[in-house]
C-alpha cells in the first residue's frame, strides 16, 4: 500500500484537517487519482487536496501529482 497525504479545506479556503490515505501500489497514477482517491473524499462539502507523500521516506509507485478535488456537492452543477 502507498500512503497519500490528504488535506481538507473549508469552502472559505481555511485549513481544516489532514490525514493519510492508503491506496494499492498496483494502480497507475491515473487510476489512483481519478478512480480510487475520489472514493476517499470523506468530508463531502470541503475541498480535498491530495499529494504524493511517504512519511517513512520510502517512495512507492504510483506517483501522485498534487490535485485539488472540489466539494462533491458541487459536482452536479
Amino acid at each position: 500500500m502507498k500512503k497519500v497525504k490528504v488535506t481538507y479545506f473549508k469552502p472559505s479556503g481555511k485549513y481544516y484537517t489532514e490525514e493519510f490515505v492508503e491506496i494499492p501500489v498496483e494502480l497507475s497514477g491515473y487510476d489512483a487519482l481519478h478512480k480510487e482517491l475520489p472514493k476517499h473524499h470523506r468530508i463531502k462539502n470541503m475541498f480535498m487536496l491530495v499529494q504524493n507523500s511517504e512519511p517513512d521516506g520510502e517512495e512507492q509507485e504510483p506517483y501522485i501529482v498534487p490535485h485539488l478535488f472540489h466539494p462533491i456537492e458541487s459536482w452536479g452543477e
